[in-house]
């Protein structure tokens, strides 16, 4: 089965199974689709059937070294490879990165520092100023547009439009939750938290009624993102 090419696959390979469903939940509510598997043998039979941008590997796994496993990622495959283990020595960092590892976390590990990897390595392996499927998002703030290629283009509101003024101003990196509420509803409260959601939430059904993904990713208790590179007008 092939994926959506709008999707952002993730393989979890984890055996703590606590930790793979936690890990799988945040990042599924995220906008992720994660699958979970808790060995070695299970990721490879994962891998033959589907294409993933992004593998997590934990170290210790009961039938095979997760160092191997990334070696034969970087080897086989042009997927972007997250270590998370509890070895924290230097020598095993080193060689988690010279297995071919791109970043290389140890547990505990924080979900939202977590998800800011994966959206960085995404957004490194997309080509510059283009979606997925090649087309142009721009802003254009005096039209209070929000354009998709050539025809495509979302009427936005007034507080739709700061929101992505405030997204899109910082080139792939999480905005606040406290920025953008101090900054479109001059508060904060759960009155205006709760709107801000709302908000969100209306902009994404726009975006995805023009037959688009949405950019925008949230980051659990932290704030929100626009993901995909973009021209502002």
């Amino acid at each position: 089965m092939m994926p959506d090419d709008k999707t952002v696959n993730i393989l979890l390979v984890e055996d703590d199974i606590d930790l793979s469903s936690s890990l799988s939940s945040y990042l599924n509510s995220a906008g992720f689709a994660v699958t979970a598997v808790g060995s070695c043998l299970e990721c490879y039979a994962a891998l033959s059937k589907m294409r993933y941008q992004v593998v997590l590997v934990d170290v210790s796994l009961p039938d095979q070294s997760g160092f191997v496993l990334v070696e034969y990622l970087r080897t086989n495959t042009s997927m972007k490879v997250i270590i998370m283990t509890a070895h924290e020595r230097v020598e095993d960092r080193v060689r988690g990165y010279t297995a071919g590892a791109h970043n290389y976390f140890v547990k505990p590990v924080d979900a939202r520092e977590l998800q800011a990897a994966i959206m960085s390595l995404v957004n490194a392996a997309r080509p510059s100023g283009s979606d997925a499927t090649g087309e142009t998002w721009r802003l254009l703030r005096q039209n209070w547009q929000l354009k998709v290629g050539q025809e495509n283009s979302i009427k936005l509101t007034s507080l739709e439009l700061q929101l992505l003024e405030l997204l899109t101003a910082a080139a792939g990196q999480v905005v606040s939750r406290d920025v953008l509420l101090n900054a479109i509803y001059k508060r904060y409260d759960e009155h205006s938290g709760r709107a801000l959601d709302s908000l969100v939430r209306r902009l994404r059904a726009k975006i995805m009624a023009s037959g688009h993904s949405s950019p925008i990713q949230t980051a659990h208790a932290v704030g929100y993102c626009f993901s995909e590179p973009v021209l502002i007008d």
